[in-house]
């Protein structure tokens, strides 16, 4: 992420890859950053923002909102659970017993999910808590 200007005449501009993403608190400067970057290198404007690093952007008049609702199925998926019910808490509270039921869990596995559920919490902040729990399980 680079910036450029100061107060309220910022350009925003964040490089991936080969990809930009530009905006700025003034139309004018953010098409003449584009201009000047056309006149250096081989580049398109793709027009706003869509899909990015996995996220689906969607644009309006007050408001952006990303989803990763394809990235939350694909977990759900790697962890057997796309047949279970939604919760409206991200984490029931919790009940210890002295008898173990649970069959044993494989760390690598279990790894992999809460690094998985790390990226979700970019765009489900409501998470965030149970994640960073769940993650100091394994320490």
């Amino acid at each position: 992420m680079y910036r450029r200007g100061s107060g309220r005449n910022v350009l925003l501009i964040d490089v991936y890859v080969d990809d930009l993403i530009i905006t700025g608190t003034e139309e004018q400067k953010v098409e003449v950053f584009k201009a000047q970057m056309k006149k250096a290198f081989d580049m398109r404007n793709l027009g706003l923002l869509c899909f990015y690093l996995g996220a689906k952007v969607r644009q309006d008049a007050n408001r952006i909102t990303l989803r990763q609702t394809h990235y939350a199925k694909r977990i759900l998926k790697l962890s057997d659970m796309t047949g279970y019910n939604p919760a409206h808490t991200p984490m029931e509270k919790l009940k210890f017993s002295q008898e173990n039921t649970t069959k044993e869990v494989d760390p690598t596995h279990y790894r992999r999910l809460i690094g998985i559920l790390h990226y979700l919490v970019h765009t489900r902040p409501d998470i965030a808590f149970v994640v960073e729990y769940m993650s100091r399980l394994m320490e």
